[in-house]
C-alpha cells in the first residue's frame, strides 16, 4: 500500500495471479478446478506474494460453478462459452450484434448471494494480512470481448457509435454499484481494473477510438473507486504507449504489468511519471520465467530493482502471472530474489 501511493516501504512488494494449478499443487497438495478465494489465499501467503487478486462474481471468463469439459452455457451476462479454460475461459459468443440487441438486453441484477463468493472467501482467508486487490473488467475488454464480438464493436464504431458510448456507461454504472458491495462488507485494500488495450506490436483500435469512446467511462471508473477511499491499479497488457500519457492523466495509481514482451519500457515509465502512477512488474514471464534458468530470472529481477525500485514508488510482478508454463523453480527464484535484493535501503 505504501509503494502503490508512491512511498519507499521495507522491501520492494511482489504482485501476482497466482494462475497456476501446478504451483498449487506443489504448494498445497492440491489443486481445485474453479478459482478460489480461499486456497488463493493460501497460496500467496505460502509463496511469500504481498498482495491476493480477487474477482468480484461477474468478472466475465471466471466462474463459480463447474461445467462439463464439452459443455455450452451462457452466464449471467448472454455471454457464451465452452469449457476450455483455467481461471479464464474465452467466450465463443457474445449477446449483443446490433441496437435491436440492446434494446431487449438486461444487466445482470447487482446484488445477488454470489456476488460476493469469491471476494468474501479470500478476505475470511487472509490470515497474513496481505492486501486484498478486487478485480473488475473495464469498459473496452467488456465491450470487445463480452457484450459484443470485436466484429461486432468494430462495425458499430462507424455505423452505431451511440451504441458503444451506451454500453460502456451502463457497465461503468454496474461496476461502481458492484464495487460498492464489495467495500460495504469489508476487506478491499485496492481495486484493480483490467482491461487490455494493446497487443505485442500497438493498440487494438486506433489512439483516437479509445479517446472518442472508452478514455471518458475509464476515468469515470477509477474516480468512482477512488471515491471509495481504495487506491485503482490498472492491468493493461501489450504496448500502449500511444495512450499512456491518457491513461496516466485518468487518475490510475498504478499500471501492471508494463509488459516488458511488448516493448513497455520500464525505466521510461518510471522517470515519465515518477510522482504520478506505481508501475507494477516488468519480469518477462513469456521467456525469462519461462524458459530462463534460475540465475537468468534472478539477473532480471535486479534489473527491474535497479531501474525502478530506488526512491520507491514500484512493486515488482511478471508480465501477466504465474501460469503453468513457469518452471515452479523459476519461481522460487523470482520471490526469492526479491526479498535478497529489494530489501531497503537497496
Amino acid at each position: 500500500m505504501i509503494a502503490m501511493k508512491g512511498g519507499t516501504p521495507d522491501r520492494v512488494p511482489i504482485y501476482e495471479h497466482l494462475f497456476s494449478r501446478k504451483l498449487l499443487k506443489e504448494q498445497l497438495g492440491y489443486s481445485t478446478e474453479l478459482y478460489e478465494g480461499e486456497v488463493q489465499a493460501k497460496l500467496a501467503a505460502k509463496l511469500g506474494i504481498d498482495c491476493i487478486w480477487t474477482p468480484l462474481n461477474g468478472f466475465c471468463g471466471i466462474e463459480d460453478v463447474l461445467h462439463n469439459e464439452n459443455e455450452i452455457y451462457q452466464d449471467e451476462w448472454g455471454v457464451t462459452y465452452k469449457k476450455n479454460g483455467w481461471p479464464i475461459i474465452a467466450q465463443i459468443d457474445a449477446p449483443i450484434k446490433s441496437r435491436d440487441d440492446w434494446r431487449k438486453y438486461s444487466l445482470p441484477q447487482v446484488e445477488t448471494q454470489t456476488r460476493l463468493k469469491i471476494f468474501k472467501e479470500t478476505v475470511n482467508a487472509n490470515e497474513e494480512g496481505l492486501a486484498v486487490v478486487v478485480g473488475l473488467l473495464g469498459p473496452f475488454t467488456m465491450m470487445t470481448w463480452y457484450f459484443m464480438d470485436f466484429e461486432s464493436f468494430s462495425m458499430a464504431l462507424f455505423m452505431d457509435p451511440d451504441l458503444v458510448h451506451e454500453i460502456a456507461d451502463a457497465f461503468v454504472k454496474w461496476a461502481l454499484a458492484s464495487a460498492k458491495l464489495a467495500v460495504d462488507s469489508g476487506g478491499v485494500d485496492v481495486f484493480q481494473i483490467s482491461d487490455d488495450w494493446g497487443g505485442s506490436n500497438g493498440l487494438l483500435i486506433s489512439p483516437e477510438h479509445f479517446n472518442e469512446f472508452f478514455m471518458k467511462p475509464f476515468a469515470k471508473l477509477v474516480q468512482g473507486l477512488k471515491a471509495f477511499g481504495k487506491p485503482v491499479l490498472m492491468h493493461n497488457d501489450g504496448q500502449i504507449w500511444d495512450v499512456l500519457d491518457d491513461l496516466v492523466a485518468t487518475g490510475i495509481n498504478g499500471f501492471h504489468p508494463v509488459e516488458k514482451a511488448a516493448g513497455m519500457d520500464l525505466k521510461i515509465v518510471k522517470e515519465k511519471y515518477a510522482g504520478k502512477i506505481c508501475p507494477v512488474g516488468n519480469v518477462n514471464n513469456k521467456t525469462t520465467m519461462v524458459t530462463g534458468t534460475p540465475e537468468e530470472v534472478v539477473a532480471e529481477v535486479k534489473e527491474c530493482i535497479d531501474i525502478a525500485a530506488p526512491g520507491g514508488g514500484y512493486i515488482i510482478a511478471t508480465d501477466h502471472s504465474l501460469h503453468d508454463d513457469i518452471p515452479t523453480e523459476n519461481v522460487y527464484a523470482f520471490i526469492e530474489a526479491v526479498h535478497k535484493y529489494g530489501q531497503y535501503p537497496l
